[in-house]
């Protein structure tokens, strides 16, 4: 199997997603359409209120389409954040469907949206649209790559829209440093991550932000980053940045404990930013040092896809708690399928040797 011909789907499918996203916020009628609370049992305890977004389905189950009909073998392996399932304002228990019938499928999101088929032909529309991608703008190899495994020993976690809370607020907070926002549609990710099943190591990964500028037609563009590791080779498209100061990348609700012992012992200079896709892309990017996360409120949607980009740049995502208490680097894995959350916190370094002086301390 190419893995090649695999990125480059993954690619179109983050793009597509990226639409999805771009023209559900930008159509005030349609998004006043799409917010509903998650139930008690799909919420994250980290927030009071946790929402997910028809957006959210619909793009989770496109991406499944999609990549399942280029790839057979992954259909069954692929697995998303969101359970697919709405109430509309009639109290019709819906689940949403993206089959390979544009009308059935209109047919369904109209059944969600109450009845209103111009907002459902209008979003079913970019799903079935045929999404076009740069090879050179995103700086995609053309040589034949071959994976290791076989289809069916891959894996593949989506997070449709990652800080879907920054998605609906869209309330842009900066901080001191001009490339890493606080809070607004800058957070929002769409993650999308394939795992080995038997090892558990992230091996490809696409990060798209679909709220990265503006171009001259005052439309939002994506910025899509990806990483590949194939035995010893390794294969990414990111440009670092030199960044002489030394920031700590966090959650505005971090524990204190940590917060002084990075600030007080190590020096690092704090920064509170939103969305757990975007705070690892800082890392990547190099724009941050490390990112932190002591509590276990994340999970694997949420760092797969990352993940394998920070492997393709000899970085690496561990488990924050095992490996302060085992004092020996345990990363992040995939392997076990029933456990779907990030218990242990989260610490992610593009350098490992910084890591190593974070733990003789």
């Amino acid at each position: 199997m190419s893995a090649i011909e695999l990125l480059k789907e993954l690619i179109k499918a983050s793009e597509k997603a990226a639409n999805i996203a771009r023209i559900c916020r930008k159509d005030e009628h349609l998004f006043s359409l799409l917010v509903q609370e998650k139930s008690a049992e799909e919420s994250n305890t980290r927030f009071e209120h946790d929402f997910k977004t028809l957006a959210d389905c619909l793009i989770q189950e496109t991406v499944k389409r999609d990549i399942g009909k280029m790839f057979p073998g992954l259909q069954d392996n692929i697995r998303g954040e969101e359970n697919p399932k709405f109430t509309n304002a009639t109290g019709e228990s819906i689940t949403v469907t993206v089959t390979d019938d544009k009308g059935d499928t209109i047919d369904n999101i109209q059944k969600v949206l109450n009845g209103d088929r111009e907002a459902a032909v209008q979003l079913v529309e970019e799903v079935f649209r045929e999404v076009e991608i740069d090879l050179d703008k995103w700086q995609i190899p053309d040589e034949s790559i071959a994976l290791d495994n076989d289809i069916s020993e891959l894996g593949i976690w989506i997070d449709p829209i990652d800080a879907t809370a920054e998605y609906i607020r869209a309330q842009d907070k900066t901080t001191k440093y001009p490339n890493i926002m606080a809070s607004g549609l800058t957070c929002v990710t769409v993650l999308i991550g394939v795992y080995e099943t038997v090892c558990g190591d992230p091996i490809l990964g696409v990060v798209n932000q679909p709220f990265a500028s503006k171009n001259e037609s005052d439309d939002y563009e994506s910025r899509i980053y990806w990483g590949l590791t194939v035995g010893d080779l390794k294969f990414n498209n990111v440009l670092a940045v030199e960044n002489e100061d030394r920031i700590a990348i966090l959650s505005p609700s971090e524990q204190s404990k940590y917060v002084e012992f990075l600030k007080n012992q190590l020096k690092y200079d704090i920064v509170y930013s939103s969305g757990a896709g975007h705070k690892i892309l800082k890392v990547i990017t190099g724009e941050a040092e490390l990112f932190l996360l002591s509590k276990g409120t994340t999970y694997k949607w949420d760092t797969c896809a990352p993940q394998a980009i920070l492997r393709s740049l000899d970085g690496e995502l561990f488990n924050l708690q095992e490996t302060l208490i085992n004092k020996s680097l345990k990363k992040i894995s995939y392997r076990e399928q029933k456990i779907i959350r990030n218990t242990g916190g989260l610490i992610a370094y593009r350098n490992i040797e910084k890591f190593k002086d974070f733990l003789k301390l």
